[in-house]
């Protein structure tokens, strides 16, 4: 007995499904008699390329009027779709793809149609054709003898020389949607005189993938058990987890409760489930749950988890990068890992530390409107220590009070950002500079920002590091100036102090040490090598202002 899908085969153009702006080109051209030579259908598999050109080569065949071709009824339609037509030549370039293949080709095709029609060569998955066998049919294609009409099929033309492409007629074919592959699998549960749940042909559709070919044998398979189809029953058969366990563990994740979440994993598992197929129905089942609430409706059944949609975004992000983990690894520890990044995803951003918040909110009532630090003005002598007074500041030391006037202008200007995420960055950046960001690991915690590389991303490291201006400005403009920034890669790092970016006139102004009775001036020893020589006496001896202590005697404190 003939497959199901060779039995469900379409006997005319209007029965095939999905493909109107294919097949009403085709109907016009033969109701005009005007049918090329040489036809090119293109697209992914099983959505009709063959069924189509089967189509074509009844219908310049066909006993029947023009208007009617082909009718599926006359002998020679039947001869076509049993494949005993003399005229009609189905090849597989898979394993006629040699040169002396496409040679013995050329010899047949100068043969005159047998029984009046049209010759019809039909070549399947034509981008198998060796280069020299392309070029080899090219000169038939280009100066075709009568009577001759040539369709390639193929689901890569791309890999077709360019010189074959340009005597085609390109049709390309689309994937089918899953409502239209739902509605012939209904149909031909109601010819097999079986029920089936709605549910069970929509996961059917699903794991189709749009083609109609692959959903047609998984149908197959279920109608031969003779039991009604059930959405149990489908997932047995595709090897998917049974929904209600997907439910209970995508809820265990939504609720962060990582308890039930491993032991559920464990329980999948020990049942023979892949790790990665597993993965894989957790970033389905969170994706249905975020189309359901974005177009009001989605895939049945669907959960309904009380969770926002960025929480979701940042799963399903986790449950994507995962994949490659899988590849190198796909035990348990795998899926646990990823389910546990997952967890943490789900869980909303923290908020600022709340003791910084309480301290600065005190200072944010009382404290003046932020102005402008004024930039240092040059000493025209050095400074000089007296008693009782401000003892000098060590040039490039630094001012306790600096940090606690930042803190003062943060807290007097306007609110602290909400908290960002590192995927609300990417999503701002530049298609350039999220590319030297995407292989990063960041983590965000409070006002810290940490980006770091590993050794095989060095290439990246550097090309951030050449754009370091963008990047900071990119940070300011997605999560503030308050944030603390540390980049770290092969052979180097960027850093960043909170609020350096609004504060750099603060930050590089000279600075002052408060006098205190007990504290000593401490000036930082010089480096080697950059201690200047003796002054000329002249300069020595120029005033009493800039005399220095003699060496015999010992150092005044403060």
């Amino acid at each position: 007995m003939p497959a199901i899908y060779q039995r469900a085969r379409p006997a005319r153009f209007d029965e095939v499904v999905g493909q109107d702006h294919v097949t009403g080109l085709l109907v016009a051209a033969l109701r005009r008699d005007a049918i090329g030579h040489a036809y090119l259908f293109s697209g992914p598999r099983g959505v009709g390329k063959t069924t189509s050109a089967r189509l074509l080569a009844m219908a310049v065949n066909c006993d029947a009027a023009a208007d009617e071709r082909p009718c599926g009824r006359c002998t020679a339609c039947l001869a076509v779709q049993s494949g005993g037509h003399p005229d009609v030549i189905e090849l597989d370039a898979a394993s006629n793809n040699s040169v002396d293949d496409v040679r013995e080709l050329r010899e047949q095709v100068r043969l005159a149609p047998l029984r009046g029609g049209r010759r019809v060569w039909i070549l399947d998955e034509a981008h198998m054709l060796s280069r020299a066998a392309a070029n080899a049919l090219l000169k038939t294609l280009e100066e075709p003898p009568p009577g001759l009409l040539f369709i390639l099929a193929t689901t890569e033309p791309e890999k077709l020389p360019a010189t074959v492409l340009s005597r085609c007629q390109h049709f390309r074919f689309r994937r089918l949607s899953d409502d239209e592959i739902r509605g012939k699998l209904q149909r031909l549960v109601l010819e097999a005189d079986r029920s089936a749940e709605d549910d069970a042909l929509a996961l059917l559709a699903r794991a189709a993938d749009g083609a109609m070919r692959d959903a047609e044998s998984m149908l197959e398979r279920l109608l031969a058990s003779g039991e009604p189809i059930t959405r149990d029953g489908v997932e047995g058969a595709l090897g998917l987890p049974p929904f209600d366990r997907m439910a209970h563990l995508v809820g265990a994740l939504a609720d962060g409760d990582l308890g039930p979440v491993l032991s559920s994993a464990a329980e999948l598992y020990a049942d023979g489930f892949a790790p990665r197929t597993l993965a894989e129905q957790v970033g389905r089942t969170l994706r249905d749950v975020l189309v359901a609430r974005v177009r009001g409706r989605g895939p049945e059944p669907s959960l309904d988890l009380d969770i926002d949609e960025d929480a979701i975004v940042r799963a399903l992000h986790v449950v994507d990068d995962a994949h490659e983990r899988f590849v190198r690894r796909g035990d348990l520890y795998a899926l646990e890992v990823t389910l546990i990044r997952v967890a943490a995803a789900m869980r909303p951003p923290a908020p600022a530390p709340p003791a910084v918040l309480a301290a600065t909110a005190p200072e944010a009532e009382r404290a003046p409107a932020p102005s402008a630090v004024p930039a240092p003005q040059p000493r025209s002598r050095p400074d000089v220590v007296t008693p009782g007074g401000a003892p000098p500041a060590a040039k490039g030391g630094f001012d306790p009070n600096a940090r606690p006037a930042r803190q003062e202008r943060t807290s007097a200007g306007s609110e602290r950002p909400a908290p960002v995420s590192w995927h609300a960055l990417l999503a701002r950046a530049g298609p350039q500079l999220k590319a030297f960001l995407l292989p990063a690991e960041a983590t965000l915690e409070g006002d810290r920002l940490d980006v770091r590389y590993d050794e095989r991303h060095a290439f990246h490291f550097g090309q951030l590091q050449r754009r370091e201006a963008a990047f900071l400005e990119l940070v300011d403009a997605v999560g503030g100036a308050h944030l603390h920034v540390l980049v770290v890669g092969p052979g180097g790092r960027m850093q960043r102090a909170a609020g350096a970016a609004r504060d750099a006139a603060a930050v590089t102004a000279p600075t002052s040490v408060p006098a205190h009775d007990s504290v000593p001036v401490l000036v930082p020893e010089p480096e080697p090598g950059s201690v200047p020589g003796p002054e000329p006496a002249s300069a020595r001896a120029s005033g009493p202002e800039h005399e220095e202590p003699s060496s015999e005697e010992p150092p005044k404190k403060v």
